[in-house]
């Protein structure tokens, strides 16, 4: 310690200080910057609250209400997109182009489709897309869009020929084509990501009566189709997948994942499931099992990785997909509670990008 004069000149020793007094101040201070330092830690290691956001897609329900929208996101969770429907009509199915210009087409029956520009979830004004120039008397009562957004192929589910019909998504002349069997369409499903070929593999998955007056699942059929020509024929390698599964419980609806390159088909009968299959092979890779036989038609949400399933009974369910036809464990997104009511859903359909 440096010595200090008192007045009289003696040299004294300085007398010590007080720490606390000194130090405390200093403390906090350092205790400040070390929670503010753990807490800039946590955050750049994920460690942070997680706010939801939007993915941009929007899942649609087909229901006997209307058509519902609710936004996609990022944790997996739906936000309604309005509490009302967006379209107060009953559409039997629905399909939708993907991209930053999105299209949402729905079929109800009758000679024509309906289209709705997509913006922020919410859908614009429903226009016509005629099919009476190739195919008059044709009854749409299914939908689905290849994976380019080029072109729609609509079904009718009333009819055991002449029930195939595509156009392209902006209109044009329609080309008309038969199922296979003397059976009845119900939910058709493309892959076109067929390497070096022209066409696209059409999964259809067929009743045994009419789809007008309900449906009696038989055993589906795979059929070509070609894009630019809208021509369905049988493949070059034929198959038949789940040709013996019985009558009435086998495939309800499907769905097709570009980026896992599988079909995914709901069950119902004795053991309601949702079965994934790959392109030209006759059974599944893997099942996912459910409770009850409610289940209607599925969609996908490649991006996501996750498949919907839409029910009778005012539920919609989730399942994860992944490689090799690989299938998670179905959870609850949508119960009857959130309509208000129990309504059916119908079918359901993944637009925006």
């Amino acid at each position: 310690m440096i010595p200090q004069n008192d007045r009289n000149g003696t040299l004294h020793p300085e007398a010590p200080k007080k720490k606390g007094r000194q130090t405390r101040p200093i403390f906090l201070l350092l205790s400040l910057l070390l929670l503010f330092s753990s807490a800039s830690f946590l955050s750049s290691c994920g460690g942070g609250p997680t706010v939801a956001t939007t993915t941009g897609r929007t899942l649609y329900l087909a229901t006997t209400s209307g058509i519902y929208g609710f936004n996609i996101m990022s944790d997996g969770t739906l936000s309604t997109v309005s509490s009302s429907p967006l379209v107060t009509v009953s559409y039997t199915q629905i399909a939708a182009t993907t991209g930053s210009t999105s299209t949402l087409i729905g079929a109800k029956g009758g000679n024509s489709l309906t289209t709705w520009l997509i913006s922020g979830g919410t859908l614009g004004t429903g226009t016509s897309l005629s099919l009476s120039t190739g195919c008059s008397s044709f009854n749409a009562t299914g939908v689905a869009v290849t994976s380019d957004n080029n072109y729609v192929l609509a079904v009718d589910g009333s009819a055991t020929t002449s029930n195939i019909a595509s156009l392209p998504v902006a209109g044009g002349t329609c080309n008309l084509s038969s199922t296979k069997t003397a059976d009845y369409p119900v939910q058709p499903s493309l892959d076109c990501s067929v390497a070096g070929t022209s066409y696209c593999i059409l999964f259809l998955t067929l009743s045994s009566q009419a789809t007008t007056s309900g449906t009696t699942a038989v055993a589906p059929e795979e059929d070509s189709f070609t894009k630019s020509s809208g021509a369905v024929a049988a493949l070059s390698t034929p198959t038949n997948p789940f040709s013996t599964c019985a009558t009435s419980i086998c495939p309800q609806g499907v769905a097709f994942n570009a980026n896992t390159l599988y079909f995914y088909t709901t069950f119902n009968g004795g053991s309601p499931s949702l079965q994934s299959i790959a392109p030209q092979t006759t059974t599944s890779a893997q099942t996912a099992s459910f409770s009850t036989a409610n289940l209607n038609l599925p969609c996908i949400d490649a991006l996501a990785g996750t498949a919907y399933i839409t029910t009778s009974n005012g539920y919609v369910y989730a399942v994860s997909t992944g490689n090799a036809g690989n299938l998670g464990t179905p959870s609850t997104v949508l119960s009857p509670q959130t309509f208000g009511s129990t309504l059916t859903i119908n079918s359901c359909a993944i637009g925006g990008s």
